[in-house]
């Protein structure tokens, strides 16, 4: 899997791994699933995003905002889980 690094809101650098790259059948952005260690070797938050080119080509993770976009992307989510995908 990918590994990276970001900034969270306190200024401090945590490890994030992409679990789950897939798609939804109405959108054309690239979703992610991923994990964010919280540095204490216990826990990790999941995160839920897609995946922006930036205008130097760069890939960026940003927040799903719309909050049917948002339950759509759960429900696919829910599914793989539960070994229902069907690719979407």
């Amino acid at each position: 899997m990918d590994s990276f690094t970001v900034i969270n809101e306190n200024y401090e650098f945590k490890d994030g791994e992409i679990l789950l790259v897939f798609k939804i059948s109405d959108s054309s952005k690239d979703y992610v699933l991923y994990s964010i260690d919280n540095n204490n070797g216990v826990n990790c938050s999941l995160v839920i995003g897609y995946i922006e080119k930036d205008e130097k080509g760069f890939d960026e993770l940003k927040d799903i905002t719309e909050i049917d976009e948002r339950k759509k992307v759960i429900e696919v989510i829910k599914n793989i889980l539960k070994g229902d995908a069907n690719n979407e």
